[in-house]
């Protein structure tokens, strides 16, 4: 039997050894890869975005000021022509998801073939191997530096192969508390609200920050693939109560996600993960400093935005069987 426990949330490498099952750390490779999407960030901003200024050694002095380009958030943050800035990447202070699933599959249960994804079916799961199951989901909430473990009672050992995919559902709905700046003196930092915040610290919480679309709330794509992380590449579906895959709309209007209830992540790894019978511990290298959260611009009609909003962002995770 091999079993592991997990310290984790930090950019480093980590052995897993002692009494938890392998893949109770898996949870951390698919957690972050939601919410990045799921409000509208500043008009033809990068997906993946620039890795936001720090604070501590950057002067931001304000959220938006033409005239001041190199002291603006908006201005540091890719300027303000037509592809302008408004979105970074950062680090989140607390994060948390409800876990259902993780596990190992030969084939991506979303689009086996490689050709064709499953939308308006049930994903295919015939190739995976689940190393957690709960159907009750298992909610997990974590901090930077921080460790967690899902129970043990849920876990199993998974068969011995060769896994291109590292596999988990989780809720469509993210847990994250974050903070930014200062900007012109000013902090902003999560309130229960979600797409608020609030520059008054006794005000800081969670909140829950749902996942309604991959290209924004008002539209309906169900899916995304290949999206481009260090270790792989993550692919992402939304699912209704019944685990079948959304479809996502085409029409030219525009119409938006109902239904959805889970988040599959399938994360492509750039090396195969082997698991056999002499397999004694598994080395993961987390990545979530400057990656983990995004922070964005609140829009405000008819002016110029002077808010900051926070929401997740994504993550990855590399491994490595010893």
């Amino acid at each position: 039997m091999r079993s592991y426990s997990s310290t984790m949330f930090t950019n480093q490498s980590i052995l897993m050894k002692s009494k938890k099952t392998l893949f109770n750390s898996l949870l951390f490779a698919f957690a972050f890869i939601g919410s990045l999407f799921a409000i509208d960030k500043p008009l033809k901003a990068s997906d993946s975005g620039p890795v936001c200024p720090d604070p501590s050694s950057t002067t931001i002095n304000s959220v938006f000021d033409e005239s001041d380009p190199s002291g603006s958030f908006v201005g540091l943050t890719g300027g303000y022509g037509e592809d302008g800035g408004g979105f970074c990447r950062g680090t989140p202070t607390e994060y948390g998801v409800t876990v259902f699933k993780m596990g190992f599959c030969t084939k991506n249960p979303g689009n086996p073939t490689g050709s064709t994804i499953l939308e308006g079916l049930k994903p295919d799961y015939s190739s995976c191997t689940w190393a957690f199951e709960n159907t009750a989901g298992e909610e997990a909430d974590f901090g930077a530096g921080g460790s967690i473990d899902l129970s043990e009672v849920a876990s199993s050992e998974p068969a011995a192969g060769v896994y291109p995919h590292a596999v988990m559902l989780i809720s469509k709905d993210f847990r994250i508390k974050g903070k930014y700046g200062p900007i012109g003196g000013q902090t902003f930092y999560t309130t229960e609200t979600f797409e608020e915040s609030t520059t008054d610290v006794t005000k800081w919480k969670t909140v829950t920050a749902p996942l309604t679309s991959f290209v924004g709330p008002e539209y309906c794509k169900a899916t995304t693939e290949g999206e481009v992380v260090l270790g792989g590449t993550i692919s992402a579906y939304l699912l209704d109560t019944t685990g079948t895959m959304l479809v996502s709309d085409s029409s030219a209007t525009g119409t938006p996600c109902t239904g959805q209830e889970y988040l599959l992540g399938v994360m492509n790894m750039s090396s195969d993960l082997i698991i056999s019978d002499t397999t004694s511990g598994l080395k993961m290298t987390f990545l979530v400093t400057n990656n983990g959260m995004s922070v964005i611009t609140k829009n405000n009609p008819g002016t110029f935005p002077t808010e900051i909003i926070m929401d997740s962002g994504p993550f990855s995770v590399t491994f490595e069987t010893f």
